[in-house]
């Protein structure tokens, strides 16, 4: 299987610069990319959130230039396990027919725009779980992640991201994914790429270290 390189962070850490980076420094050695977005997969999901809205355990408060969603989940532990698995099951098929199967049969590096822990974190904000590094779930999630790749973390102060978005300023939840975040930053085999220093500095980072 060919190189998969995985982009994970925060909304505003910078992800997006920062791939479109990776993917100009491998062109620039001739090594061609695929690109795919891997956060929300709702499939089976779908039905989960359908009745939760349903229900009322869905809502959103509006704001002047932004709208933000809450998922609570944790008021009924049978809705979260059930929303856990099949994020699972999800992810899983989504991993095999964006992920797995081109690796497999192109020659294309595969950069994924977040997986694996980003969807653990949005787990935990929604049914206030605990999937912390060795916990069950966190490695049923990780076992889905190819042997043959690079897994970064893009980290920035958190007056800085908060800034940078409309719904940011407003979530409740905010600083407890920021948490979840710094949690995951330590954990091993993760590469943490600082991004609290010029954009041109980061990007030489990890331009470094994919190519």
């Amino acid at each position: 299987m060919n190189k998969v390189i995985i982009v994970s962070g925060i909304d505003g850490s910078g992800k997006t610069t920062i791939i479109e980076a990776v993917e100009k420094g491998l062109r620039k050695q001739g090594r061609g990319s695929r690109y795919v977005w891997l956060r929300y997969n709702h499939y089976l999901t779908k039905f989960i959130l359908l009745f939760c809205r349903i229900i009322g355990l869905t809502k959103y408060e509006h704001f002047k230039a932004s709208r933000v969603g809450y998922h609570n989940f944790h008021t009924s532990k049978i809705v979260s396990w059930l929303f856990v698995g099949s994020t699972f099951i999800d992810t899983l098929m989504v991993s095999i027919f964006k992920v797995y199967l081109p690796a497999i049969c192109s020659e294309k590096t595969i950069i994924c725009d977040r997986w694996v822990i980003d969807i653990l974190i949005d787990l935990e904000v929604d049914t206030r779980l605990n999937f912390s590094h060795g916990s069950f779930v966190s490695r049923l999630f990780k076992s889905l992640l190819p042997t043959n790749n690079q897994y970064f973390i893009i980290k920035r102060g958190f007056d800085v991201v908060r800034q940078t978005r409309n719904e940011s300023m407003n979530d409740r939840n905010f600083p407890r994914r920021y948490e979840l975040y710094e949690r995951h930053s330590n954990e091993p085999n993760i590469t943490v790429i600082d991004n609290n220093g010029t954009i041109e500095n980061t990007i030489r980072q990890i331009v470094k270290l994919v190519t």
